[in-house]
């Protein structure tokens, strides 16, 4: 329950992934290039997210049970050509895969998606126009799990940015209680490294203080 709200050592944990953001999109934030959006349901309990709004950061609130609707809406209203998707839930979500899609998204790719990354650390992107077709016959339906299934695969550009068959003790998004113990672990271990730490060094340091452990029963 409101777990992008809950505190790790002093800040609530969906932080350190919009600052993770901010830091890799940092120049092209300065030239207005990118924006970040928190884009969730209309819903009262959803206004805390308001809390985040800066001058990188917008918070857009759209359909309430279809997340790919929600995010056509947001391209429409905000004017964007191209929409980077990251689970608010991944919080150290690979910003290299992030970077990667993003030069794919720019050189006109339609749909592209990282792979090879363990759980919880791989991103997708669409083209706005290529997502308002893709939404255009299930915009009356319930996509809130498996929504990745309304994108016509053959259209996809996959970049593998790691093993295809990642350790599948590793897991990197906030669900359960044991994701928020190993979570605060992880980002009180990273310390200051934290908001620039790659995707190698985390998991190197996770298999070094075996955090794994923490929630390797649920991966």
């Amino acid at each position: 329950k409101r777990k992008h709200l809950l505190p790790v050592c002093g800040k609530p944990i969906i932080q350190y992934l919009l600052d993770r953001i901010a830091l890799e999109f940092a120049a092209e934030l300065q030239k207005q290039e990118v924006i970040i959006v928190i884009v969730s349901s209309d819903e009262p309990e959803n206004r805390d997210f308001e809390c985040f709004a800066s001058s990188t950061v917008k918070v857009f609130f759209g359909a309430t049970h279809n997340i790919p609707l929600r995010h056509q809406q947001a391209a429409e209203s905000l004017g964007l050509d191209a929409v980077l998707t990251v689970d608010g839930d991944d919080i150290l979500c690979s910003t290299e895969g992030m970077r990667a899609l993003y030069q794919a998204l720019c050189s006109g790719e339609r749909y592209v998606r990282s792979i090879g990354l363990p759980f919880g650390m791989n991103s997708m992107g669409y083209a706005a126009v290529f997502l308002k077709a893709s939404v255009r016959a299930h915009v009356s339906e319930v996509l809130e799990t498996g929504w990745g299934r309304i994108f016509d695969e053959q259209s996809v550009r996959e970049i593998s940015l790691g093993n295809d068959m990642p350790d599948q003790r590793l897991r990197f998004t906030l669900d359960y209680q044991e994701d928020y113990e190993f979570f605060a672990a992880l980002i009180e271990a990273l310390g200051e490294r934290v908001q620039d730490a790659g995707l190698n060094s985390i998991v190197a340091l996770v298999h070094q203080q075996k955090l794994y452990r923490i929630n390797e029963s649920i991966a």
